[in-house]
């Protein structure tokens, strides 16, 4: 019997005889969506580690979390107060990350010490009790920094001779009685510039500095 006679005869044709029961193939899935779906994901991950990596940078990330010790030290740095050393830093857009290096080893032992709640304060509980140890020469005096008068001690001690109208035997950084002083001394950062000399001397003294007797 013929398909044609099949077909009359309501009998099912060879062709659907030999198809009954095989399984259709199924579609295959696209891949390209998968590939969309992880570069959107990608994207949007190092949009965000670039944004983290920029606040980072700023000022207000360092007291985000860590507001104390930190809110002392930002506020500071943006009150622009001409008797402190920081405001020059910042209308420089010298930010804290510029000077205070992050290393990772250091950003774990402030992590550490935060967490447990173990850092040194100043009796009045405003900032770290061992800041002046951060205002050594090697760390104010770092090369490139106070360019304007030198790139290393030496040479901005070398142009302070006479320095602020005052006759030229004055040097700040040149001591007559070999007092063993660091940069935080008188250059206080985040606190009042106050020129030493003048617990003796009556030197005029740099615009927005105090004398000891006004501390």
């Amino acid at each position: 019997m013929d398909e044609e006679e099949r077909s009359k005869a309501g009998e099912p044709s060879q062709a659907s005889v030999q198809t009954e029961g095989v399984a259709s193939p199924k579609p295959k899935k696209g891949h390209k969506r998968g590939w969309i779906t992880a570069g959107v994901v990608v994207a949007i991950i190092a949009v965000a580690g670039v944004g983290f990596w920029v606040w980072h940078e700023q000022p207000s990330f360092c007291n985000a979390i860590c507001h104390s010790p930190m809110d002392y030290y930002v506020e500071t740095y943006e009150e622009n107060d001409p008797h402190k050393g920081i405001t020059v830093h910042a209308e420089n857009d010298v930010t804290c990350l510029k000077c205070h290096e992050a290393t990772p080893w250091l950003q774990l032992q402030e992590l550490a010490g935060w967490v447990s709640d173990n850092y040194p304060m100043t009796p009045d509980g405003t900032k770290l009790a061992d800041g002046k140890e951060f205002a050594s020469e090697a760390f104010c005096a770092a090369s490139g920094c106070h360019h304007g008068l030198g790139d290393t001690y030496d040479e901005i001690s070398a142009n302070l001779w006479g320095f602020s109208g005052n006759d030229e035997k004055y040097n700040p950084h040149i001591s007559h009685q070999d007092l063993d002083l660091e940069c935080g001394d008188c250059h206080g950062i985040h606190e009042s510039n106050v020129l030493v000399c003048n617990e003796c001397h009556n030197l005029e003294m740099p615009e927005g500095w105090e004398a000891p007797s006004e501390q």
